[in-house]
């Protein structure tokens, strides 16, 4: 049972012993199947668990997040799992999720019957002794056990070890606000996790709401890795190579550099506001493309950034290695939730949405009646932002 991809620690179920099993028993689309079984009693009307995302089954299982879209496609064209957008528990939005179908569980059945006649090996205390996947089950229960044997590493199943907290470097990054609406965009951004990509630039002018839809997505990975920084005219390369090193030495002690660093399956880095930086940075950023790795960057960046300080090219967004995702306006809806006005008349609202073309910046000011930073950052006149607070309070 190897699984030469999976380099994640190790899961605690309770029992202080460890399987060795024979290789080549489990395929990375029996062990995504064999987990989505535990959970189809789990599923409540119109919720389901975070464990059935691409995420939560990358995550349970251990495997990088790229394998995970290649599995359930398998799954999901043999007829064994079906992919649907539901409610996630802990979430407040809809994303895609997967089930087994009646196929499925009857093949989860049949796999999970074969491995408890299935001879494991067992090292508990220092001894080793023989035991079946029977004897495991009634050790530890049907949904441990099965646990317990999906997220075998190099023919190993551990089952007194812990599964490590996910670190977080989150120190530089913003405190949320309301946030509403890019219901599209939070798709496309899980999305890119699953893909082949290693970079996501999301682009937008300032105020348009790049940085608090990238810490939105942030929040929501959970088990994931992940490092927050932000970029200013001052950064250096130096700087930069550093908080990457330190960052995957906590995950990883026999990290060594940043092809180590990029090798993380589980990390996620999030460089937010790229714009007027050095050369070096510049550079930095160039060099991160060309290295090959598991991990994944998402970097903030104004679409009015100087054409030299780009450090990509068309070519790499044409090849996939590069994904840019544009951050426009926000809808009237949603436009509507942020003004904090749900009676506003519908006219009012189309004109506010027009004359702000949906900059959340300037929606949020609006409804703080900021005056002085709608003088201060944006175009409008003073006589503009006096009938914009207007239109914010007009009901029908």
């Amino acid at each position: 049972m190897q699984s030469p991809e999976n380099h994640h620690d190790y899961i605690s179920t309770g029992a202080s012993c460890e399987l060795m099993a024979e290789p080549s028993q489990l395929s990375v689309n029996d062990r995504v199947l064999l987990h989505l079984s535990r959970y189809l009693a789990d599923v409540t009307p119109g919720e389901y668990p975070t464990e059935t995302t691409q995420a939560g089954i990358a995550l349970a299982i251990g495997i990088s997040r790229t394998h995970v879209p290649r599995a359930v496609k398998g799954l999901t064209k043999d007829g064994l799992a079906t992919e649907l957008t539901a409610r996630v528990r802990g979430h407040d939005r809809r994303m895609n999720v997967y089930a087994v179908t009646s196929d499925g569980l009857r093949r989860a059945e049949s796999i999970w019957k074969e491995l408890m006649d299935g001879s494991f090996s067992v090292r508990s205390e220092g001894k080793t002794v023989p035991m079946t996947g029977r004897d495991i089950e009634t050790r530890l229960g049907r949904k441990k056990a099965i646990s317990a044997v999906v997220r075998i590493r190099d023919g190993v199943v551990e089952m007194n070890g812990r599964m490590r907290a996910p670190v977080k470097v989150m120190e530089q990054a913003p405190k949320m606000d309301r946030f509403y609406g890019r219901e599209q965009e939070l798709q496309s951004m899980e999305e890119f996790l699953g893909s082949d990509a290693r970079i996501m630039v999301l682009l937008g002018n300032r105020g348009y709401g790049a940085t608090t839809l990238a810490r939105k997505f942030a929040n929501s990975q959970e088990g994931a890795d992940l490092l927050w920084f932000n970029l200013s005219e001052t950064t250096t390369a130096h700087e930069l190579e550093s908080a990457m090193l330190g960052f995957g030495r906590r995950i990883r002690e026999s990290v060594g550099n940043l092809p180590n660093v990029l090798g993380l399956e589980n990390a996620i880095f999030v460089f937010d506001d790229y714009f007027q930086v050095g050369e070096d940075v510049v550079e930095f950023f160039s060099s991160l493309i060309e290295m090959k790795g598991e991990a994944k960057m998402i970097v903030t960046a104004r679409q009015e950034t100087p054409a030299y300080n780009w450090f990509y090219h068309k070519e790499q967004v044409d090849s996939g290695i590069v994904q840019e995702l544009k951050v426009k306006g926000i809808d009237k809806e949603s436009a509507r939730r942020l003004l904090g006005n749900d009676k506003i008349s519908n006219e009012a609202l189309k004109r506010l949405v027009t004359m702000t073309r949906g900059q959340p910046m300037a929606l949020i000011m609006l409804r703080d009646e900021d005056e002085k930073g709608l003088k201060t950052n944006t175009v409008f006149t003073p006589q503009e932002i006096k009938y914009l607070l207007l239109l914010k309070d007009k009901t029908e």
